[in-house]
């Protein structure tokens, strides 16, 4: 597969050289640009993809991008679906390609994201009206599968992401490079049982989602489909069932982005860093617990901010302990946002001083700096959970 990408690369060199040096030539007259898109993380593929061809219809510029993505990709499906949109350009790729090898060529990449870890901090996907339906063959296809476990028309389902270990020890890379400094942001499946368990006692499926998972989930509950280990697994299903789902329950990982730019509803349990809290969409949050390592103290939401970390090791050198949310605490949150969905009535004023307390100390810190923008009208953190914490969390 290496030595046909490189044959490819040279034989399109042919055509693709004469048309990088004319572009060049005519830079002064009509000025273009090569964009590539991060692909072999679902997560920035899905979100990149999306913002930057919402960028591209609705930013007058004074040049021209063109945008593309190195294949293969991390899910060929959705290679395959983001390239009916008329803004990707993936002929492309062969010039951004022998643009960069061809020195001097720096004026014409354009970065392949405008803001860090992928984040819409203007509210593009809000406001945006990009057409991102599936076929109605892709539909049906989707469907049928839900079927095929016992589902029936109109019955809602949910889709539960919890982060383990498993994904990025599969990776290629994984013999040679230490994938532990993201041990803070795993989860045990376990402690989201009960929690699972109460939504399919309201009628909902539960499916869990994920490639490459630990593992398997300990039920007898024919509504919970453990995704992963079922041999059906497609990269399609991947995509489909992320975009169509009724909530996306996330602990805060790549694949959570599809069901973001297809505007699902989110719950993000067990949440880092704090900075990185997804704002801009209908989204509900709780964090994981951070304390002091010699006292055992919880970190006040500022002192979460100012010490937090994108590492495992960088909470260990600061002497900062990250403790998971309880069984009962991912229960409680559940019930919370799936009733909330249902009934709209307003937040109890303490409860909304608290949420705008939150909202204003996360922007304010200087750490947050290019994290946060936009706060969407229906973003919030759990009710519930910021009531539990102590008086000073919040000062």
């Amino acid at each position: 597969m290496r030595i046909k990408r490189v044959f490819l690369k040279i034989i399109n060199g042919f055509w693709a050289i004469p048309v990088v040096l004319f572009i060049r030539a005519i830079r002064p007259f009509f000025y273009i640009k090569f964009l590539q898109i991060r692909s072999n993380r679902i997560g920035s593929f899905v979100f990149d993809s999306v913002y930057q061809i919402i960028l591209k219809l609705r930013q007058k510029k004074n040049f021209y991008s063109l945008l593309c993505f190195e294949e293969p990709t991390s899910n060929d499906y959705w290679a395959k679906f983001i390239k009916r949109q008329k803004a990707i350009n993936q002929w492309s790729w062969y010039l951004y390609y022998w643009n960069k090898k061809i020195p001097r060529g720096d004026k014409h990449i354009e970065r392949s994201y405008l803001t860090p870890l992928s984040r819409d901090l203007i509210g593009l996907f809000e406001k945006s009206r990009l057409n991102l339906n599936f076929q109605s063959k892709e539909n049906i296809k989707g469907y049928n599968w839900l079927k095929s476990k016992g589902y029936s028309d109109g019955e809602p389902f949910v889709c539960v992401m919890v982060r383990d270990s498993a994904y990025l020890e599969s990776n290629e890379l994984a013999g040679e490079y230490d994938f532990s400094y993201h041990n803070y942001r795993n989860s045990n499946i376990e402690d989201y049982l009960p929690a699972l368990d109460w939504l399919t006692d309201q009628g909902v499926w539960v499916i869990r989602m994920g490639k490459v998972m630990e593992n398997p989930i300990l039920t007898k509950n024919e509504r919970i489909i453990d995704y992963p280990f079922l041999k059906e697994w497609n990269s399609f299903l991947d995509i489909w069932l992320f975009a169509n789902c009724d909530l996306c329950i996330s602990t805060g990982s790549g694949p959570d982005c599809i069901s973001d730019v297809f505007r699902r509803p989110l719950l993000f349990l067990n949440f880092l860093p704090p900075k990185g809290v997804v704002s801009w969409s209908n989204s509900m949050t709780l964090l994981k617990k951070l304390s002091w390592g010699d006292s055992g103290k919880e970190l006040t939401l500022k002192e979460s901010i100012k010490y937090d970390s994108l590492t495992s090791f960088g909470y260990e050198d600061k002497n900062i302990l990250v403790s998971d949310l309880s069984s009962e605490e991912i229960t409680t949150s559940v019930k919370e946002c799936w009733n909330s969905m249902r009934d709209h009535s307003e937040m109890k004023k303490d409860d909304k001083a608290k949420q705008d307390r939150f909202w204003e100390i996360l922007k304010s810190e200087p750490n947050s700096k290019g994290f946060q923008g936009l706060i969407h009208p229906k973003a919030k953190i759990g009710i519930n959970w910021l009531r539990n914490k102590g008086e000073d969390y919040l000062l």
